[in-house]
């Protein structure tokens, strides 16, 4: 008789809660795991000087919360699909601050920023930028250092192609907000 098919149950953000973020670094979407790997230092290196520029932006237009390094971002529930953008911006009162799941945001942050890795393909990435703007983002930047250029996404349906000496703005999300592409990859 032949043993019956052990169907794995959907991950859910309880059971990635429980995983050691240092050993098991992924997402979860569609309420699968999905072991993501290190970024290169230049992914860091770009990553660094956005953040610098962000800052600056900052000091004038506060009520921000900014966070890097791929914070959890609760895109939905049903199923589970939990993202970490290289850079998430929200308005302060979003701002999560429980441990756990009670620490990752719920829904998509209000700028999501992803830099392209070494292994991750350009068309994936605008899959996952895509997931944000569902979610309820209002602008995606998407960082490709390969060909130098800035992705910017919006609803619903709207991507724009900035070159390396284009100049990036934020338009209604961050009024007053520019930097010419090549400073953030420098």
């Amino acid at each position: 008789m032949a043993e019956p098919a052990v169907v794995p149950r959907p991950m859910t953000f309880e059971d990635a809660a429980q995983l050691d973020p240092d050993q098991d670094r992924g997402e979860i979407v569609n309420g699968e795991w999905i072991p993501v790997s290190n970024n290169t230092w230049r992914h860091g290196e770009i990553l660094f000087a956005l953040c610098g520029i962000i800052q600056r932006y900052l000091l004038t237009h506060p009520g921000w919360s900014v966070s890097v390094g791929d914070p959890g971002t609760k895109l939905s529930t049903e199923p589970a699909t939990l993202r970490g953008p290289d850079i998430g911006m929200v308005r302060e009162e979003r701002r999560p601050t429980g441990t756990g799941v009670d620490g990752w945001l719920e829904g998509a942050p209000t700028l999501a920023v992803e830099v392209v890795g070494d292994r991750q393909s350009v068309a994936g990435v605008i899959n996952k930028s895509l997931e944000y703007l569902a979610a309820g983002a209002l602008v995606v930047w998407v960082i490709d250092p390969a060909s130098s250029k800035v992705l910017v996404l919006t609803p619903p349906n709207c991507i724009q192609v900035i070159g390396a000496e284009d100049t990036l703005e934020g338009g209604d999300v961050l009024p007053d907000f520019a930097c010419k592409v090549a400073e953030i990859l420098k």
